[in-house]
């Protein structure tokens, strides 16, 4: 996850906590600092001598960690980068991370998820699913709920397959959302549902999806509106929810690529967004 010392850092935290509960995963607290550069002679906190910049560090580190509940696995990293995306996109690679978690940017007009120049950068570019935690996010307490945010385009199957698979492992409700159908029903949705995760996981995935889609905390809601942002105003959020949405389908292959759709969804869901790279390959534990 990427760490900033500020609300932002904070709030994803709390976000990366949450993910980690019940998932058996190790949260990988990144602090990214700037790249020594031959131009400005500016130091890197990462190198410097300076004893004030140093326990600055230090102390970052450690009220990061003072964050994380005990039970969590978790460890700091200074890395030092250009800038913090390819510093955390540097991170994903050398840990092998199944997801990069981040804070959103605050903004005047109070939506729930702003991106900046960190998340556009990831959003455009990463190979493993980013989750936003939006302003003022300060779950910890784990998941509560996974949504995913169903669709009838290409890249539906990665969304719904990796929804079933977060929410089989950590033992917590399922449901799938379908905004402004066409024809859609809840019934429909199911059969093409389960049929979407196994062409997703295979077989192994397929099944469980349906014992998944057969519990009766598993939903299913078909939700129409005037446009989707009236549609998403309708539609319920609990505390601790997580929703997935898919990419584009002008992404490249096996990339985030978030596109006017998420955006707008972005703009007014309350509750943590991950975005699912295109043709996003199915793994035991991805999200």
């Amino acid at each position: 996850m990427g760490y900033t010392a500020d609300d932002r850092g904070f709030e994803a935290l709390a976000l990366a906590t949450s993910l980690a509960r019940r998932a058996d995963a190790e949260l990988v607290i990144t602090l990214i600092l700037r790249q020594p550069s031959p131009y400005s002679g500016a130091e890197s906190g990462l190198y410097t001598n300076d004893p004030i910049v140093r326990e600055r560090v230090t102390t970052w580190e450690r009220e990061a960690l003072a964050c994380v509940p005990d039970g969590i696995r978790a460890r700091t990293e200074l890395r030092a980068a250009d800038d913090e995306a390819s510093g955390l996109l540097d991170a994903v690679a050398e840990h092998d991370a199944s997801v990069i978690v981040i804070g959103a940017r605050s903004n005047p007009l109070l939506q729930a998820i702003a991106i900046g120049s960190t998340a556009n950068a990831l959003l455009h570019s990463s190979e493993v699913p980013v989750a936003l935690a939006p302003v003022g996010y300060g779950h910890t307490t784990g998941v509560t709920r996974v949504t995913a945010v169903y669709g009838t385009r290409p890249g539906a199957a990665a969304v719904v397959g990796t929804a079933v698979e977060a929410a089989d492992r950590r033992g917590v409700p399922l449901r799938l959302l379908s905004l402004l159908p066409a024809d859609e029903t809840a019934e429909t949705v199911v059969d093409e549902a389960a049929e979407q995760v196994r062409r997703f996981g295979g077989e192994a995935l397929g099944s469980r999806a349906e014992e998944v889609l057969a519990r009766e905390a598993t939903t299913v809601e078909v939700v129409g509106g005037t446009d989707l942002e009236d549609a998403v105003t309708r539609v319920d959020w609990i505390d601790g929810e997580i929703a997935l949405v898919g990419s584009s389908r002008l992404a490249p292959r096996g990339r985030v690529f978030i596109g006017s759709t998420a955006q707008r969804l972005m703009r007014r869901i309350p509750t943590p967004l991950i975005v699912i790279p295109r043709d996003y390959s199915y793994g035991p534990a991805s999200v």
